[in-house]
């Protein structure tokens, strides 16, 4: 006989509809392994008239949130709204309840993970989030169980299929940072107000997730170093091309004895390591465990399917466990996220300058009394411009504060034109 599960899920759009129609795929499959059958039995949504990209006969529709919270045949929560603060209430009201839920939102679990994950934990009521972090790619689950008998020890990841898609077409055809956007546009990866994605705050709430994971349920506390694409130019990809690197928009997690590095920005890797090679709107997850050693996971991030999948998952998983007390929340004290300030690594460093005599020397002169030790250097003309140059400088290892007031006293020479700008390249992702 078969385990019937109505779900009340909240929001019908792209990933909802995607889950209805993997729902529906699934159903004699799910049935002869498991003995489950899911039903959708209510959703709540914004428009209940609007057109949706699946059959919803049979499901009642309303927008009235306690349609679902209030109903007490009602097993499993689906929260697919996004935002924070109805997102915030629905979640927590269902735990409430001793109602499971499902939810595929990164800014919720980013911004209100630790209450959310406390209150899941003293209900004993699972909250999975699977599908908040790489779209169908398992990593939450995988740190969480496969995992577990490792200490991560770092997590590198490229999280955010738009930005991905960009520097691809940045890299591979030449195309200026706005061409890019606009294809990303035209071909549905980036949305009409792309900055969540651009300026990488979509990565910072989903490394801040990933960082949580990785210490086994707490939350890291402080600012995470965040940077976007939008600054970068044509001379940065060439000069990644003439040193066999690629510039990649990274999520990095790192421990350290002091705390815990986490950082998002625009980062030059060697061409041959396993992240370079992913292109387009793929993601890709690139850690390092004290048993396991190197691990890499990989697959499209966004989208209404691979979304939708991640979320089918957790729906399955509650279903098939014995026991409601399923957790995140370990205990364990919340480590410092490391100030920018204390980053340690290689820098690309670049300045528009007056092509005259001197202009090296100076430059790094003042490297030099800021502890900073040049590795290479190079200077070309600008095309079509008189009289500019542009230097182009790598650096060994320092911290980045001697990067940043190294650079605020060249910024000020009579011999610069503008603001300097600067990439850093990781050779090493361990």
């Amino acid at each position: 006989m078969a385990n019937k599960i109505r779900l009340g899920v909240f929001g019908l759009g792209t990933v909802g509809s995607g889950l209805i129609n993997i729902i529906q795929k699934r159903h004699d499959r799910l049935m002869s392994q498991y003995g489950i059958e899911l039903e959708v039995a209510k959703a709540v949504v914004r428009t209940p008239s609007k057109k949706r990209g699946c059959d919803v006969s049979g499901i009642q529709i309303s927008r009235d949130f306690h349609d679902i919270l209030d109903d007490p045949s009602i097993d499993i929560v689906v929260e697919l709204i996004g935002g924070t603060q109805e997102a915030a209430q629905i979640v927590s009201s269902a735990l409430r309840a001793d109602k499971p839920v499902v939810s595929a939102n990164k800014a919720l679990i980013a911004a209100q993970g630790p209450e959310l994950y406390r209150l899941s934990s003293e209900h004993k009521t699972p909250l999975y989030a699977e599908a908040s972090v790489g779209g169908g790619i398992p990593i939450l689950k995988t740190l969480r169980e496969s995992l577990v008998a490792n200490r991560i020890t770092s997590l590198t990841a490229i999280i955010n299929g738009t930005t991905n898609f960009i520097l691809t077409k940045m890299e591979e055809e030449g195309l200026s940072y706005h061409e890019s956007l606009k294809l990303a546009g035209e071909m549905g990866f980036a949305e009409a107000d792309p900055t969540m994605d651009v300026e990488g705050f979509d990565a910072m709430q989903k490394l801040r997730i990933l960082g949580a994971h990785m210490l086994g349920g707490a939350f890291p506390e402080g600012d995470i170093l965040c940077e976007g694409i939008s600054g970068l130019v044509e001379s940065d990809f060439r000069f990644a091309r003439s040193q066999g690197l690629v510039i990649k928009l990274l999520a990095i997690a790192r421990r350290r004895s002091d705390g815990m590095e986490l950082r998002v920005h625009p980062t030059l890797i060697p061409r041959l390591h396993p992240l370079a090679s992913v292109r387009n709107e793929f993601n890709a997850v690139y850690l390092n465990g004290d048993a396991v050693g190197e691990v890499m996971l990989s697959g499209r991030g966004a989208g209404s399917l691979p979304t939708a999948s991640a979320v089918y998952a957790d729906i399955v998983d509650i279903c098939r466990r014995t026991t409601k007390a399923v957790r995140l929340e370990d205990g364990s004290q919340p480590l410092r996220v490391i100030d920018a300030d204390e980053i340690e690594t290689e820098y690309y460093l670049r300045w528009t300058v007056l092509d005259k005599p001197g202009v090296i020397g100076e430059v790094a002169g003042v490297l030099g009394r800021h502890g900073i030790s040049v590795s290479t250097v190079s200077a070309e003309l600008v095309p079509n411009v008189p009289d500019l140059g542009e230097l182009e400088i790598v650096v060994h290892r320092t911290q980045e504060k001697n990067i940043r007031c190294a650079m605020s006293v060249i910024d000020r020479l009579d011999s610069i034109r503008g603001k300097g700008t600067f990439i850093r390249i990781e050779r090493s992702l361990a």
